[in-house]
């Protein structure tokens, strides 16, 4: 990570596994029961996750400072054109934690 010097744990190359939840909100449609196809949603998201899988995320443009915030966001700008229900999207590493990130 940028900022860092390359001796300590965050200067050094390192990996992670993140989750990502993509949360939406809005009215449910009274035919379908439903506030949005996540078929359709997982045609908006899938591609991003192919953008950052086995990637080096530093590279990638947006994520020079890839903190679970920033993927957060990352993930929202790229979204939130597309997805008019999108509420959050919360970044998380198994067993330690994460972040929400809601737009604002």
């Amino acid at each position: 990570m940028p900022g860092y010097d390359r001796k300590s744990k965050y200067g050094k190359f390192h990996g992670h596994s993140y989750e990502v939840t993509i949360n939406i909100n809005g009215n449910l449609d009274k035919k379908k029961q439903w506030v949005m196809n996540f078929d359709e949603l997982d045609n908006f998201v899938q591609p991003l996750i192919e953008i950052l899988d086995h990637n080096i995320l530093n590279e990638i443009e947006g994520l020079e400072n890839p903190t679970s915030e920033n993927i957060a966001r990352w993930f929202w700008n790229k979204l939130i054109k597309d997805i008019k229900f999108l509420e959050s999207i919360e970044i998380n590493r198994p067993r330690i934690g994460g972040c929400i990130y809601s737009g604002k």
